[in-house]
Protein backbone atom coordinates (compact mmCIF):
# COMPACT_ATOMS: atom_id res chain seq x y z
CA UNK A 1 0.00 0.00 0.00
CA UNK A 2 1.82 3.25 -1.54
CA UNK A 3 0.20 6.13 0.81
CA UNK A 4 1.72 8.59 -1.05
CA UNK A 5 0.07 7.20 -4.12
CA UNK A 6 -3.22 7.35 -2.25
CA UNK A 7 -3.32 10.68 -0.76
CA UNK A 8 -2.10 12.27 -4.88
CA UNK A 9 -5.44 9.60 -5.93
CA UNK A 10 -7.46 11.95 -2.93
CA UNK A 11 -5.95 14.88 -5.05
CA UNK A 12 -6.90 13.88 -8.29
CA UNK A 13 -10.34 12.82 -7.35
CA UNK A 14 -11.53 15.91 -5.67
CA UNK A 15 -10.04 18.04 -8.91
CA UNK A 16 -12.53 15.96 -11.00
CA UNK A 17 -15.35 16.30 -8.44
CA UNK A 18 -14.86 19.87 -8.88
CA UNK A 19 -14.89 19.96 -12.94
CA UNK A 20 -17.75 17.58 -12.23
CA UNK A 21 -19.46 20.43 -10.19
CA UNK A 22 -17.97 23.24 -12.65
CA UNK A 23 -20.11 21.08 -15.40
CA UNK A 24 -22.99 20.75 -13.28
CA UNK A 25 -23.30 24.48 -12.87
CA UNK A 26 -23.71 24.95 -16.23
CA UNK A 27 -26.17 22.85 -16.72
CA UNK A 28 -28.09 24.11 -14.35
CA UNK A 29 -27.66 27.77 -15.88
CA UNK A 30 -29.12 26.06 -19.04
CA UNK A 31 -31.99 24.47 -16.98
CA UNK A 32 -32.73 28.25 -15.85
CA UNK A 33 -33.11 29.36 -19.64
CA UNK A 34 -34.86 26.18 -20.20
CA UNK A 35 -37.33 27.17 -17.84
CA UNK A 36 -37.60 30.72 -18.25
CA UNK A 37 -38.62 30.04 -21.92
CA UNK A 38 -40.76 26.94 -20.86
CA UNK A 39 -38.95 24.52 -23.86
CA UNK A 40 -39.99 21.44 -22.85
CA UNK A 41 -37.24 19.87 -25.60
CA UNK A 42 -34.63 21.87 -23.69
CA UNK A 43 -35.75 21.18 -20.01
CA UNK A 44 -35.75 17.72 -21.21
CA UNK A 45 -32.25 17.59 -22.54
CA UNK A 46 -30.72 19.35 -19.85
CA UNK A 47 -32.17 16.70 -16.89
CA UNK A 48 -30.38 14.12 -18.98
CA UNK A 49 -27.60 15.99 -18.85
CA UNK A 50 -27.74 16.18 -14.98
CA UNK A 51 -28.69 12.77 -14.15
CA UNK A 52 -25.32 11.86 -15.82
CA UNK A 53 -23.47 14.62 -14.16
CA UNK A 54 -24.91 12.93 -10.81
CA UNK A 55 -23.67 9.62 -11.92
CA UNK A 56 -20.76 10.54 -12.39
CA UNK A 57 -20.19 12.70 -8.82
CA UNK A 58 -21.31 9.64 -6.79
CA UNK A 59 -19.02 7.53 -8.27
CA UNK A 60 -16.38 10.11 -7.81
CA UNK A 61 -17.50 10.26 -4.57
CA UNK A 62 -17.42 6.68 -3.56
CA UNK A 63 -13.72 6.98 -4.85
CA UNK A 64 -13.33 9.33 -2.80
CA UNK A 65 -14.67 7.77 0.59
CA UNK A 66 -12.90 4.65 -0.20
CA UNK A 67 -9.50 6.41 -0.64
CA UNK A 68 -10.18 8.65 2.75
CA UNK A 69 -10.88 5.25 4.38
CA UNK A 70 -7.76 3.93 3.54
CA UNK A 71 -5.79 7.06 4.75
CA UNK A 72 -7.42 7.44 8.06
CA UNK A 73 -7.42 4.15 9.13
CA UNK A 74 -3.57 4.00 8.22
CA UNK A 75 -2.95 7.20 10.36
CA UNK A 76 -5.54 5.66 13.17
CA UNK A 77 -7.98 8.34 12.60
CA UNK A 78 -11.38 8.09 13.65
CA UNK A 79 -12.78 10.99 11.28
CA UNK A 80 -12.15 11.26 7.98
CA UNK A 81 -11.89 14.70 7.07
CA UNK A 82 -9.61 16.25 4.73
CA UNK A 83 -8.12 18.54 7.49
CA UNK A 84 -7.36 15.46 9.63
CA UNK A 85 -5.84 13.60 6.73
CA UNK A 86 -3.72 16.57 5.79
CA UNK A 87 -2.35 17.03 9.61
CA UNK A 88 -1.87 13.00 9.48
CA UNK A 89 0.34 13.39 7.06
CA UNK A 90 2.75 15.72 7.28
CA UNK A 91 5.41 14.55 5.33
CA UNK A 92 3.03 14.82 1.84
CA UNK A 93 2.06 18.31 0.50
CA UNK A 94 -1.33 18.95 1.81
CA UNK A 95 -1.54 22.55 0.71
CA UNK A 96 -3.13 21.43 -2.75
CA UNK A 97 -5.14 19.09 -1.24
CA UNK A 98 -6.87 21.44 1.17
CA UNK A 99 -7.42 24.20 -1.83
CA UNK A 100 -8.74 21.82 -4.26
CA UNK A 101 -10.95 20.76 -1.41
CA UNK A 102 -12.28 24.15 0.01
CA UNK A 103 -12.83 24.78 -3.99
CA UNK A 104 -14.65 21.91 -4.15
CA UNK A 105 -17.17 23.31 -1.09
CA UNK A 106 -17.74 26.90 -2.39
CA UNK A 107 -18.88 24.84 -6.04
CA UNK A 108 -20.95 22.79 -4.00
CA UNK A 109 -22.73 25.39 -2.48
CA UNK A 110 -22.97 26.85 -5.43
CA UNK A 111 -24.75 24.13 -7.36
CA UNK A 112 -26.70 23.77 -3.73
CA UNK A 113 -28.25 26.90 -4.26
CA UNK A 114 -28.51 27.27 -8.09
CA UNK A 115 -30.50 23.91 -7.94
CA UNK A 116 -32.43 25.21 -5.19
CA UNK A 117 -33.47 28.77 -7.30
CA UNK A 118 -34.39 26.27 -10.56
CA UNK A 119 -36.88 24.22 -7.88
CA UNK A 120 -38.41 27.55 -7.20
CA UNK A 121 -38.48 28.37 -10.67
CA UNK A 122 -40.17 24.85 -11.37
CA UNK A 123 -42.61 24.99 -8.84
CA UNK A 124 -43.98 28.80 -9.68
CA UNK A 125 -44.35 27.66 -13.55
CA UNK A 126 -46.54 24.65 -12.40
CA UNK A 127 -48.60 26.67 -10.04
CA UNK A 128 -48.99 29.11 -12.91
CA UNK A 129 -50.35 25.95 -15.20
CA UNK A 130 -52.38 24.83 -12.54
CA UNK A 131 -54.32 27.96 -12.02
CA UNK A 132 -54.56 28.72 -15.88
CA UNK A 133 -55.76 25.41 -15.92
CA UNK A 134 -58.06 25.74 -13.26
CA UNK A 135 -59.86 28.89 -14.85
CA UNK A 136 -60.26 27.45 -18.25
CA UNK A 137 -61.88 24.44 -16.91
CA UNK A 138 -63.85 25.92 -14.36
CA UNK A 139 -65.23 28.52 -16.25
CA UNK A 140 -68.98 28.22 -17.26
CA UNK A 141 -70.49 31.24 -18.45
CA UNK A 142 -68.37 33.31 -21.74
CA UNK A 143 -68.10 36.29 -20.71
CA UNK A 144 -69.48 37.92 -24.35
CA UNK A 145 -73.31 36.55 -22.25
CA UNK A 146 -73.20 40.01 -20.69
CA UNK A 147 -73.54 42.05 -24.20
CA UNK A 148 -76.91 39.38 -24.69
CA UNK A 149 -78.39 40.86 -21.38
CA UNK A 150 -81.75 42.37 -21.68
CA UNK A 151 -83.49 44.36 -18.31
CA UNK A 152 -87.27 43.84 -17.88
CA UNK A 153 -89.27 46.61 -16.03
CA UNK A 154 -88.32 44.01 -12.70
CA UNK A 155 -84.71 45.21 -12.70
CA UNK A 156 -83.98 41.41 -13.63
CA UNK A 157 -82.35 40.30 -17.04
CA UNK A 158 -82.79 37.65 -19.52
CA UNK A 159 -81.02 36.33 -22.45
CA UNK A 160 -81.87 37.23 -26.08
CA UNK A 161 -79.03 34.92 -27.04
CA UNK A 162 -78.60 31.84 -25.58
CA UNK A 163 -74.84 30.31 -25.56
CA UNK A 164 -73.75 26.99 -24.90
CA UNK A 165 -71.04 26.40 -21.37
CA UNK A 166 -67.83 27.02 -22.94
CA UNK A 167 -65.57 24.13 -21.18
CA UNK A 168 -63.28 22.52 -23.31
CA UNK A 169 -64.80 19.45 -21.97
CA UNK A 170 -68.24 18.53 -23.86
CA UNK A 171 -70.25 18.23 -21.37
CA UNK A 172 -73.32 16.59 -23.33
CA UNK A 173 -71.07 13.80 -24.66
Amino acid sequence: MNLEKEFETLTVLLGKMKEQYVIFKEALVKQRAAIIANNITELTNVLAEIESITENINRLEARRAYNADILAQNAYLETKTIRDIVKAYPEFDGSKLEAIALELKREVMTVKDMSASNTELLEISRSIIKETMKTIMTQDIDPRDRAWRTYGNSGTYSRTVRREPIHLVNKQG
